[in-house]
């Protein structure tokens, strides 16, 4: 429904700042905070620790000059980022479950970028921070979106409120620092439709403008007890392009409660989002909601290795379009969705630098496909071709993380997946990836 990112309204970049899939982990917060990336940073960037989550409710206002003689109690800085790719698939079947040999990616696919990102970000005063993204995106259309954050700081953590729009980043772009895929950059694999439930649901990321309110705080019920929480409302997209973002915005809500229990800091939660309405053929464009799911974080350290270990289930995501233009949706892209989805992922560190990871994941299509479409291939050959396509018994991912210093912050990902469908007729499938990220 996006048609080119930098048409989004010079209003609201003025209110909002942006995000990059690397955002946490560029050097412009070291350079706020006088701090190493590893403070903040739990095994490899841009997954987030405590003090991270810490630094993310305060609204990005936590810096070393916040109190300099004669200034303003401003800090913002620059970084850039780029991620260079090459992936790989095999058999990967298209939504009909036929093999195409004309995907990108069925003979191996160079991306030099695959994203190329400028930031500007961190404190803007006492109480409120911000990140301003350009982005250059290989494959999908160059994006601008930011978030905007005010912070107070309260006895024993922060409230807050964020205003936000993200081309891809998903409605839980404003506020959300956890490690579960729930906002699309915090998650363990670049492969991520195949490891991460969050992700393959289609939850966690996509076009999405939208304002939250929210409570981080320590010494909720227990002194190692933190809870936050948050509630807020979005639109699915950027621009009025495709439907009025006035007339489609969606309630949301966010807990999660975190628990220190010696080396390990244990981490339960859930969300929702529920909201919109079916409209008739004749009216504008509209989407209805009903998703659910819940999470659970372990991070630590056994025998002074690192660990984490991620679970994350859907337990029900229906998305229903409808009004004009709903029967000429891609069904590729922006298409109604029903599914449930289950993963774990876990990573080692043997050394700080070096980190193996492992992931499995289940996927259940549960949407009736339609007997015919008006623009697309019609009849009943159309829904057999595509009912449980998508559904995957299982898919096994596993790979390695490097990260280093050659001039400039780097890391390295090397990953490969298999994939069983549950459909007997669509073969089993695999992906290969090799990821380098550059920061400045």
């Amino acid at each position: 429904m996006r048609k080119n990112k930098w048409g989004f309204p010079l209003a609201s970049l003025l209110l909002t700042a942006g995000i990059s899939s690397e955002v946490y982990a560029f050097p412009m917060f070291g350079k706020q905070t006088g701090l190493d990336c590893t403070a903040c940073h739990m095994q490899h960037e841009p997954k987030l620790n405590t003090a991270g989550r810490r630094f993310a409710a305060s609204g990005m206002t936590e810096s070393l000059h916040a109190n300099d003689a004669n200034g303003s109690g401003m800090d913002l800085n620059p970084s850039l980022m780029f991620k260079s790719m090459y992936e790989e698939t095999w058999d990967k079947p298209t939504s009909s479950g036929l093999v195409s040999t004309t995907t990108p990616t069925a003979g191996g696919e160079w991306s030099i970028p695959k994203t190329a990102s400028l930031l500007l970000g961190g404190r803007l005063g006492e109480n409120a921070g911000a990140l301003l993204n350009l982005s250059y995106k290989d494959v999908e259309a160059n994006s601008i979106g930011g978030k905007v954050v005010y912070a107070r700081g309260i006895e024993n953590g922060y409230i807050g409120a964020a205003l936000y729009s993200s081309s891809s980043f998903g409605p839980f772009s404003g506020m959300e620092f956890y490690n579960t895929g729930l906002y699309k950059p915090l998650r363990t694999f670049d492969i991520k439709k195949l490891s991460n439930a969050f992700q393959a649901s289609e939850i966690g990321t996509g076009g999405a403008t939208g304002a939250q309110i929210y409570f981080d705080s320590d010494k909720v019920f227990v002194d190692n007890g933190h809870l936050f929480a948050t509630i807020g409302a979005f639109a699915p997209a950027q621009d009025n392009v495709d439907m009025e973002l006035s007339n489609n915005v969606l309630p949301f809500a966010r807990i999660a409660y975190e628990y220190a229990l010696g080396d390990f800091d244990l981490i339960l939660g859930g969300f929702g989002i529920v909201g919109g309405s079916k409209v008739s053929s004749s009216e504008p464009l509209s989407i209805e909601r009903e998703t659910y799911g819940v999470d659970f974080q372990m991070e630590g350290v056994i025998a002074e290795k690192s660990v984490s270990l991620v679970l994350s289930k859907v337990l029900r995501n229906k998305v229903t379009y409808t009004g004009r233009g709903s029967n000429l949706l891609d069904p590729e892209e922006y298409s109604n969705l029903d599914n449930e989805a289950f993963s774990i992922e876990g990573e080692i560190n043997i050394i700080p630098e070096l980190g193996f990871k492992a992931a499995y994941m289940t996927f259940d299509d549960l949407y009736a496909y339609p007997n015919a479409v008006v623009g697309k291939p019609t009849g009943s050959d159309y829904q057999a071709n595509h009912v449980n396509v998508k559904d995957i018994d299982h898919a096994f991912t596993v790979g390695v993380d490097y990260s280093f210093k050659a001039y400039l912050p780097m890391k390295v990902a090397i990953e490969h997946s298999w994939a069983k469908p549950t459909l007997e007729r669509v073969k089993d499938y695999r992906d290969f990836l090799v990821s380098l990220n550059i920061l400045y």
